[in-house]
């Protein structure tokens, strides 16, 4: 059964992401893509949490998804 991909979560705060990628090598975004679809998440998630990680950044405050919806 295939499972519903997990996007990234909204933030706390209200502000909303900024579209990115479309200037990375095919060859990057293939990479991303195949994080993603082995993680079930969205590329932007993946993209998110490794420049959190590289950098060493405080991880912002997401909303907290409801549970129960009926998708697994």
């Amino acid at each position: 059964m295939k499972r519903t991909r997990t996007i990234a979560p909204r933030l706390f705060n209200g502000t909303c992401r900024i579209p990115i990628g479309h200037g990375l090598p095919e060859e990057i975004k293939k990479g991303l893509k195949d994080i993603a679809v082995e993680e079930n998440e969205s590329v932007s998630w993946v993209l998110e949490q490794v420049i959190i990680d590289y950098f060493g950044l405080k991880k912002p405050r997401y909303v907290v998804r409801k549970k129960g919806n009926g998708k697994a």
